[in-house]
């Protein structure tokens, strides 16, 4: 296997203790693994252009800046118009969930949104078609993945055998949403209470009509809150239930794609390079390859109950194929130069065409006397972006023969070899550990897993992490040259400059006409 997903180290996976394992479980080999991967979703049925699509619709049906248009049909103050609130959320919900976890409900949703926005008379009819194709799109998306999620758990059924034993009584199943459902609960509460509320106002408190913005987004908020943990320990109630499926599988949680997930690979894949599926499992994060028995047919959106080493676990997060075949990692090779990763010359460009953009934007505003929470919003998306932007024009890693070199958004670290620790992917970016635990923490230059998938090739942050891995573990692979001083870990004034450049168009946007 790959000792905590580095490459050119081999050992046994950990076994399965004979006692405590299921009987009757089929090894799921890389033949039947690989039929099941193949029935992955197709690209275009990826949640993120459905949302897109959807959102710019009703953005430009809803003429968002006039939004009393909308919940009111007219300008002036008006009395409230429920179904249109309830339409609003229904958007709400279906985009930011349903869509992108919940397919079979958000396609049960999908068909309400157009006939909502068609009986709408004061939405030109192109824009009322536009919102109709988007939400047809999203629906085909949706309907294609349930019809995927069929095949797969067909697939995993078949290659488990006639075996059908029940989940183990003592199978501890709790906290699957469990948090999600008690905070979903009383956002709904308070959701049914600004109905009561706006039904009653006569001005005392607010108006009507603004108490329809609290009833659309407390919903949305409860229902994206509550409705996933529910549905999802659900699942997991209902492998307790009734006879379920056995494979017997390898696992890893931490030192793959995802410190965060849990990867699953064929029984067979006992080097860990090829992950069928990832998931989120309450198993702790060691990245070492375990033999697993998941109880339940995987499949896209499921949930599993996992035997490993004795101890039961379960999916936190449904299962979650690729949608694409995933990039081929890049294997270090024994040189002499030095190792360099960065971010990409494509990706330096779209930076630097941002700030190259921003000015215009600014003046262009100032020019047009454009209303001010537009300028305002500007401004606040300037500052968000300031830290990304820096940090992705910034952090570089450089091996060599002394060890490691990180620049970071501000910051620079030597790390000797002899003083390393580990290398490990967190939320959006990737840490060196050294040391006395002290961190290289570069973050923000690794795409989210659902846009990852997209990509044909893989992030060079990624690259640098199993390039840092590779070395670590296996010293011969390291180079013999040490960096030139140009590659000599020094806060960039770059940087700086970047930073004080946004921060002084943040304060022309601020400044009084």
């Amino acid at each position: 296997m790959l000792v905590g997903g580095i490459p050119g180290v081999i050992e046994n996976p950990v076994p399965l203790p004979r006692e405590p394992g299921p009987p009757g479980a089929a090894e799921w080999n890389s033949t039947d693994a690989g039929r099941w991967l193949r029935a992955r979703p197709a690209v275009w049925s990826h949640p993120l252009p459905a949302a897109l699509a959807l959102v710019c619709a009703l953005v430009v049906a809803t003429d968002v800046p006039r939004m009393d248009s909308y919940l009111c049909g007219r300008l002036d103050s008006c009395g409230p118009r429920w179904w249109v609130t309830a339409h609003l959320g229904l958007v709400g919900v279906v985009v930011l969930r349903w869509l992108w976890r919940l397919p079979l409900p958000a396609a049960t949703a999908l068909p309400l949104i157009a006939p909502g926005a068609a009986l709408q008379s004061q939405i030109p009819a192109g824009h009322r078609i536009a919102v109709a194709l988007a939400a047809g799109y999203a629906l085909l998306g949706c309907l294609h993945r349930l019809r995927i999620a069929r095949q797969q758990r067909a697939l995993a059924t078949a290659a488990a055998g006639p075996e059908r034993p029940a989940v183990a009584k003592d199978a501890d199943t709790t906290g699957r949403g469990g948090s999600d459902p008690g905070c979903g609960a009383p956002i709904l509460a308070f959701a049914l209470v600004s109905l009561a509320l706006s039904a009653v106002s006569s001005g005392r408190l607010t108006g009507a009509d603004d108490w329809q913005y609290v009833v659309v987004l407390t919903p949305v908020v409860g229902l994206n809150r509550g409705g996933s943990g529910l549905t999802g320990g659900y699942r997991l109630a209902v492998l307790h239930r009734s006879p379920v499926p056995l494979l017997r599988v390898l696992l890893r949680r931490g030192g793959g794609s995802d410190d965060r997930r849990t990867e699953v690979f064929a029984a067979d894949d006992t080097a860990g390079e090829a992950p069928v599926f990832s998931c989120r499992t309450t198993f702790p994060a060691d990245g070492t390859l375990r033999e697993a028995v998941p109880y339940g047919a995987p499949y896209a959106g499921g949930e599993l109950v996992f035997l490993s080493g004795g101890v039961f676990g379960h999916t936190m997060r449904p299962v979650r194929p690729p949608y694409r075949a995933e990039p081929v990692a890049e294997t270090p090779q024994a040189g002499a130069a030095p190792v360099r990763w960065r971010a990409g010359a494509g990706v330096r460009a779209i930076v630097l065409g941002y700030l190259g953009v921003l000015p215009l934007g600014a003046v262009g505003l100032r020019l047009h006397e454009v209303e001010s929470r537009y300028v305002h919003g500007l401004a606040l998306v300037v500052a968000a972006l300031i830290l990304p932007v820096v940090t992705l024009l910034n952090w570089e890693a450089v091996a060599d023969h002394d060890g490691l070199r990180v620049t970071c958004t501000f910051t620079a670290h030597h790390v000797p070899w002899d003083r390393f620790r580990s290398v490990s992917i967190e939320t959006r970016g990737f840490q060196v550990r050294h040391a006395t635990d002290r961190l290289a923490d570069v973050y923000g230059v690794l795409p989210a897993r659902w846009l990852a998938g997209l990509l044909p090739r893989q992030a060079r942050a990624r690259a640098a992490v199993d390039g840092i891995r590779a070395m670590a573990a296996d010293p011969a692979l390291r180079p013999v040259e040490a960096a030139a001083r140009a590659f000599r870990p020094r806060a960039r004034p770059a940087g700086i400059a970047v930073a004080v450049y946004c921060l002084a168009l943040i304060l022309v946007l601020l400044m009084p006409v």
